[in-house]
């Protein structure tokens, strides 16, 4: 199983698409840092933070604990988005290129197949996007040294960061598994990406507004309490262990229950 992982991380790392987006993804760093490095020439730390604004040049605005908000925090919707697109791309890309029959000769074991495409695509998002973090963070550290402050920096502070860190390049690898399943299922990348996107954006908002209760069991509040670490304010939710667990159990049963219908499916469909 530990060859089959490996070969299937290697295979997902040759998707171009996955390159391209890790392409955009260092780009986008790059500017962010150049642009926020010139727009906090003569900022003002002390000013801003007594007004409650925000500035990647002050450290402490990297995360800010128990509210989810921070620089990481307007990253992570980018990072967990892309790592959902290429996720699906690693299965979605096989089918389109009718290659999945070549790999079921070479494994023909659909549920270890599975398993190990599903997995890769997770370990790899995951180590993804804890790196993209952390170059976004260097990024900005010359705005910090040089028009910035490091004011307010603690022990406790740096845990939070981390644990943000971690939680975020997590949520990254739950949303490839969810991608890598729903492409499998649907034999297509698209179909992975808008099946995501209505459920997200449709479904969940339709039963949200029929229902606030119900936010406790949808993948969105979940996902932002898992965040922040924290409650929601603005209506019930879960505790964010319970969050944690929760969007852990809906993504194993998907990748469970992807793999049943795959195993039991025709290929030359």
């Amino acid at each position: 199983m530990t060859n089959l992982l490996v070969v299937e991380m290697r295979r997902a790392l040759h998707r171009r698409l996955v390159w391209g987006m890790v392409a955009l993804a260092l780009l986008g760093i790059a500017i962010a840092g150049v642009v926020e490095f010139f727009a906090s020439r003569g900022l003002d730390a002390a000013s801003m933070q007594r007004a409650g604004k925000h500035d990647p040049a002050i450290m402490t605005d990297w995360w800010i604990a128990g509210g989810g908000d921070g620089t990481l925090a307007a990253a992570a919707f980018l990072l967990v988005m892309g790592a959902l697109i290429c996720g699906a791309s690693v299965a979605g890309a096989e089918w389109r290129a009718g290659t999945i029959t070549t790999v079921l000769t070479w494994e023909p074991s659909r549920v270890r197949l599975h398993a190990a495409r599903v997995a890769s695509a997770g370990l790899l998002a995951g180590v993804i996007a804890c790196a993209l973090q952390l170059l976004l963070l260097a990024a900005f550290a010359p705005s910090v040294a040089a028009h910035g402050t490091t004011s307010g920096i603690d022990g406790a502070w740096l845990v939070s960061l981390l644990g943000a860190l971690a939680r975020i390049a997590l949520l990254s690898g739950l949303a490839a598994v969810i991608g890598c399943s729903l492409a499998t299922l649907g034999r297509n990348t698209a179909v992975a990406i808008v099946g995501a996107w209505v459920w997200l954006a449709i479904a969940e908002g339709a039963l949200r507004s029929w229902q606030p209760g119900l936010g406790r069991w949808l993948i969105g509040e979940n996902s932002t309490v898992v965040l922040g670490w924290a409650g929601l304010t603005n209506h019930p939710s879960s505790a964010p262990t319970g969050a944690l667990l929760l969007i852990l159990g809906y993504s194993a049963v998907l990748a469970a229950a992807v793999t049943w219908v795959f195993s039991r499916s025709d290929v030359q469909a």
